[in-house]
């Protein structure tokens, strides 16, 4: 899925949205804005994000990552559904023993990650 057409379309359009973001406008438009035409400006943003962090946007390798993150949970949801469910999950992948993969897991599955130390 990664070389896949659409998901390396997606990745490019979050790339170049997030370098857009970072650009700073200088917020005068070449047109000389007046200081009350900035102060209300900067109070209607401020007061559109009241007690929220403003929204960040995602890199494509975030996105692809959190996707992945997303999926291994819902396979590992198929299998147990419930607090008095059983079943057996088995993340046969060395990727999982690393710390920011284990952090997209579910946080209930979080302690039940083990490391395979091999047999005998």
């Amino acid at each position: 899925p990664f070389l896949d057409a659409k998901v390396k379309l997606k990745r490019e359009y979050l790339d170049q949205a997030k370098a857009s973001s970072c650009v700073k406008p200088s917020g005068e438009g070449g047109f000389g804005e007046g200081s009350m035409d900035k102060q209300k400006k900067k109070n209607q943003v401020s007061s559109s994000f009241r007690g929220k962090p403003a929204p960040t946007t995602l890199s494509g390798a975030e996105w692809y990552t959190q996707q992945a993150h997303r999926a291994v949970n819902q396979a590992v949801g198929r299998v147990i559904r419930h607090r008095n469910d059983y079943g057996a999950v088995l993340l046969l992948d060395s990727r999982f023993d690393e710390p920011r993969n284990q952090q997209g897991l579910s946080k209930w599955l979080r302690p039940h990650v083990h490391k395979d130390e091999g047999v005998g």
